[in-house]
């Protein structure tokens, strides 16, 4: 994830956050580090409401919504401590419609 070789976990979580206490759905990054799993990013949000991601091609490819019905997809980057927006597939659309740029 990084960029420093080494294999890193990206794990989908459930839950609330220091910085945002409504409970919602983020990702969690890990890396190993003297043999021992350590935080490596313990995200808050990307862009919008998070509704499924995947690792592809150096980015996390993001499924969010707006939570009124639109959805899009977007793409982010590691940037020193943190996800970077990198680009967006689609945006304000019906979920259908967004699945279609989320799918591999």
């Amino acid at each position: 994830m990084d960029g420093d070789g080494n294999l890193d976990a990206l794990v989908g979580v459930i839950k609330k956050t220091r910085f945002h206490q409504e409970e919602g759905r983020r990702i969690f990054i890990f890396k190993r580090v003297d043999g021992k799993i350590r935080p490596l990013w313990l995200g808050s949000r990307l862009g919008a409401t998070l509704v499924d991601f995947y690792f592809i091609n150096g980015c996390v490819r993001a499924l969010e919504t707006d939570g009124k019905g639109k959805h899009g997809v977007a793409e982010y980057r590691w940037n020193d401590f943190g996800m970077t927006f990198q680009r967006c597939l689609i945006k304000n659309t019906d979920l259908k419609t967004a699945s279609k740029y989320y799918e591999l």
